[in-house]
């Protein structure tokens, strides 16, 4: 069909304003587009608007009916679909189906439903090369299909955008290929939807493999951890479920070439204590039963245990009344290293150790890591989040949260915002649970990288160190000799401190008199410094912006100084709130010089400020990056090296000309 049909059904305008309409639809449909930035949001909103349809089935039809629901992924094709025996869209609807920020959820008697904004359809429409549907009721059954939607409207936006304000003939612009007809019904069959789409690119085969095996477990952990399938069970009891969630069946195929596989899918979030199990990890233990040398801590909580755990929440009235309104409940978990997620989801997903994009691929499959998640009814909705309130590093990458709202909780609330209401729990809450968990670390499994000669035994050493070097093979190569750079980022405390040490004997950083580091748990080093006045030396935006400002001409001297190593920055921040005498606990004023590998600038009570030409006096060695400041410390400065700065300037072409000529970097 024609343009102007396509305008026609997807707009209230008259055929005489085809124009006006066009461009219009194309904003519209633009602004949905780019409102979704996740490569799973296609599952994510297929399921869920199958889920939808099959709970009002059932809500319609009480006696035997069971809610199924099939995924079918076909990675040769590319494509995705999603099929139910829900409730069907009738003929008279068909406009109101595809029509952009419309929704026939309430219409349709879906009471229940998640989403009701109207923009998943135009997503899946115009967000994709193909999108069809075909439905079927106890009367009638229709099909729509449109084909390079996405490249249609961008392409017809950009003529239009640029076009005269009145322009005269709509033949001019590209036409979009689309059907919409009536089709038998199959009598043998319920009501029910089949909708599918294929992707513009590559990803369904970047994101499985070509592994059958593998992808088949990678694509049921994007069901249960980034669709509605994956919903939340308070306490793993199935009792606190709906009927129809109870019942739901959901069956998946994944075809690669010409080998289909089929299963089933047991519907339910996949947490990270159930996943460690199938992992092969170490045993897990409730919070409020820790068991010694677990891995992980985990519970569940909801309004009694918050009041029996949580004295700052529950003495909070405003606090307790959205608990109570939104029937708040949840999850979380605390592991016993800070990369424990990412490790077990990597083994969990057979991610390669050795592949130079398992990071991206990392990145996008792993939902289950530090951060909280938002689940609305029972339903994930969006990716995880980082928690909201700033410092922390270490018990925020440890700490994983499922917060579950109900009650009149919006639908479409937690997918790109929270609701305003809920934001200041979610954040005292999200604190409250940190420090709760990190409060039971002693109960946790020590981890091989603290000590493996400190096992029982040889065979114990061996193997422990087995783990660690599999561990830092994963990471990749470090250095190796003959390099004057480094093959990537230090990513442990150790590995800063050979960076730092590399950049001071060839020169880099200039007038450091290094006595050595102290190993408590904790590195420091004990320092002096000093730096002769010399142009080499001296402050320059351009050419030397890692100098130093000499008062008067004179030499930089300092003796005594002590400096600390970190990966983050404000993983020192969090040793400086540590308790007096608390392991681990560092004094503000007593730090001279941080070297890390990258800052965080949102710490509470504490503010890094950048180097720059309005303040590079107050630099005290050379290579300083940043000042860290404290609100309860106006007289100390902390200087800080942040590596990941260090070598974003140095790799500036033109920019440190004469800082080259005294590194051997050049050579």
């Amino acid at each position: 069909m024609s343009t102007d049909k396509l305008v026609e059904l997807l707009t209230d305008q008259q055929p005489a304003k085809i124009e006006e309409a066009l461009y219009e639809l194309c904003n519209t449909i633009s602004n949905i587009v780019s409102s979704y930035d996740d490569p799973y949001d296609a599952f994510a909103e297929l399921v869920q608007n199958a889920l939808d349809a099959t709970a009002a089935a059932r809500e319609l039809n009480q006696d035997g009916f069971i809610p199924e629901i099939s995924v079918n992924v076909d990675v040769s094709r590319n494509t995705l679909t999603v099929c139910d025996n829900g409730t069907g869209i009738g003929w008279e609807q068909r406009k109101w189906a595809v029509k952009p920020n419309y929704s026939l959820k309430r219409r349709l008697g879906q009471r229940s439903s998640r989403g009701e904004k109207g923009a998943a359809l135009t997503f899946l429409q115009f967000g994709h090369s193909e999108f069809s549907l075909k439905t079927q009721t106890d009367q009638d059954s229709w099909k729509y299909t449109i084909v390079d939607g996405r490249n249609w409207f961008e392409r017809t936006y950009k003529i239009l955008d640029e076009a005269p304000s009145d322009p005269t003939n709509i033949g001019d612009h590209p036409q979009a290929e689309f059907a919409l007809e009536r089709v038998d019904r199959d009598d043998d069959s319920t009501s029910g939807t089949t909708a599918s789409v294929r992707f513009p690119d590559n990803r369904l085969s970047e994101l499985l493999g070509d592994d059958p095996k593998i992808a088949r477990k990678r694509l049921e952990y994007i069901l249960l951890t980034r669709t509605g399938i994956g919903f939340y069970i308070h306490n793993s009891d199935n009792e606190t479920l709906a009927p129809w969630q109870k019942d739901l069946q959901v069956s998946v195929s994944l075809t690669m070439g010409t080998d289909t596989s089929n299963w089933s899918v047991k519907p339910g979030f996949l947490f990270p204590h159930v996943m460690a199990k199938q992992a092969g990890a170490r045993k897990s233990s409730l919070l409020t039963a820790s068991k010694k040398n677990s891995e992980l801590l985990f519970d569940y909580f909801d309004e009694s245990w918050i009041k029996k755990y949580l004295e700052r929440i529950s003495k909070n009235p405003r606090h307790m009344d959205v608990i109570h309104r939104f029937e708040v409940r949840g999850y979380v978990s605390y592991a016993f290293h800070n990369s424990w997620y990412e490790d077990v989801s990597a083994k969990h997903l057979e991610l390669p150790a050795d592949d130079t994009d398992t990071s991206v691929l990392a990145e996008s499959l792993i939902q289950v890591n530090g951060g909280f998640l938002v689940a609305v009814r029972d339903f994930p909705t969006g990716r995880r989040k980082s928690f909201l309130h700033r410092s922390g590093a270490e018990h925020k990458s440890r700490t994983f949260v499922l917060l579950n709202f109900g009650g009149d909780y919006k639908p479409d609330y937690g997918r790109k915002n929270l609701s305003a209401e809920a934001h200041a729990l979610v954040l005292d809450l999200c604190k409250a649970l940190i420090a709760f968990t990190s409060d039971k670390r002693d109960a946790l499994f020590r981890g091989t990288q603290q000590s493996a000669h400190n096992a029982k035994n040889t065979h114990d050493a061996g193997e422990a160190l087995k783990e660690d070097a599999k561990r830092m093979q994963s990471r990749g190569l470090l250095i190796k000799s003959g390099d004057r750079e480094l093959s990537r980022a230090p990513a442990t405390e150790t590995e800063v401190v050979a960076e730092f040490v590399r950049l001071v004997s060839n020169n880099i950083l200039p007038g450091f008199e290094i006595y050595g580091f102290l190993a408590r748990g904790i590195l420091d080093g004990y320092f002096d410094y000093g730096l002769s006045f010399g142009k080499n030396h001296m402050y320059d935006v351009d050419e030397i912006p890692f100098g130093v400002a000499f008062s008067e001409g004179r030499d930089l001297k300092s003796s005594g100084q002590w400096m600390e190593f970190k990966v983050r920055s404000d993983a020192l921040i969090d040793d400086i709130k540590k308790n007096a005498g608390e392991s681990g606990k560092k004094y503000f004023s007593l730090i001279d010089l941080l070297i890390c590998e990258s800052i965080d600038t949102a710490t509470d009570k504490f503010e890094l400020i950048e180097i720059n030409e309005d303040n590079y006096d107050e630099r005290k060695y050379f290579g300083v990056t940043h000042l860290l400041e404290s609100s309860e410390n106006n007289e100390h400065k902390i200087q800080v090296i942040c590596l990941q700065k260090l070598r974003e300037i140095l790799a500036g072409t033109g920019k440190i000309s004469e800082l080259r000529e005294v590194t051997p970097l050049e050579e």
